[in-house]
């Protein structure tokens, strides 16, 4: 009897809102459900086993996150695709400004426009923090597993085939890419799908859970791979 499937979710941001694989797995393999695209809450989060999302869970007090730190020694010579999380008060600000005159009172280090417009973002799955289904996951780390290395610049020709390639494996890539919604980039939906493989690892206990410090709410602060 071939074992039941199971249902994992990647999730990358895109737009102001997200866009979502939903991945059957089972015997022999995985294959796209749908794509998805819309607010968090909107996604199919009660359907699936684990859902791998790509945007900081939980934010230290002070200093940085061991997660991050260990992330970024997985990606030699292209540490910087793993940004830090700030301390909680900085997406506390109501502006960029008042953001970083808040951490450099603290003697924390400023934050750029960039980190600061994932805010909204990383509120919106904040309230699914609980959830142990939802896993935060780091799609450079997953295709850098995957491919044993890490790739090339993802919106690069090299980068964007180095990552069909490394998922290739695991499901049909090109048919998943032809199913996209119509304008989402090629690197957006190879996010989402990476975070899917690695959702699928988590779901069978084989993901590598990089930190684990708690964050202000006890809820451990961490990178599935």
């Amino acid at each position: 009897m071939a074992p039941p499937t199971r249902i994992v979710l990647g999730v990358d941001g895109w737009r102001g809102a997200w866009v979502a694989a939903s991945v059957e797995v089972g015997s022999p393999g995985a294959r796209l459900l749908r794509w998805h695209v819309g607010r968090f809450a909107d996604l199919p989060l009660a359907a699936a086993h684990v859902v791998g999302v790509d945007v900081p869970i939980g934010q230290p007090t002070t200093g940085r996150r061991t997660c991050d730190l260990l992330a970024r020694s997985r990606l030699p010579g292209a540490a910087a695709r793993v940004f830090l999380t700030p301390p909680r008060g900085a997406f506390q600000a109501a502006t960029l400004a008042e953001a970083n005159r808040l951490l450099r009172a603290a003697g924390e280090s400023a934050i750029s426009a960039q980190t600061f417009a994932l805010r909204a973002a990383v509120a919106e799955v904040a309230a699914w923090a609980a959830d142990p289904r939802v896993e935060e996951v780091h799609p450079e780390l997953s295709f850098a597993a995957l491919a044993g290395r890490p790739l090339p610049p993802k919106r690069s020709a090299r980068g964007v085939a180095a990552r069909i390639a490394a998922l290739a494996g695991w499901l049909d890539v090109v048919a998943a890419l032809a199913e996209a919604p119509p304008g989402v980039p090629v690197d957006d939906a190879l996010d989402a799908l990476a975070c899917a493989w690695t959702a699928h690892r988590v779901d069978g206990r084989a993901a590598d859970l990089l930190g684990g410090d708690p964050d202000p709410d006890g809820r451990p602060m961490r990178i599935a791979v």
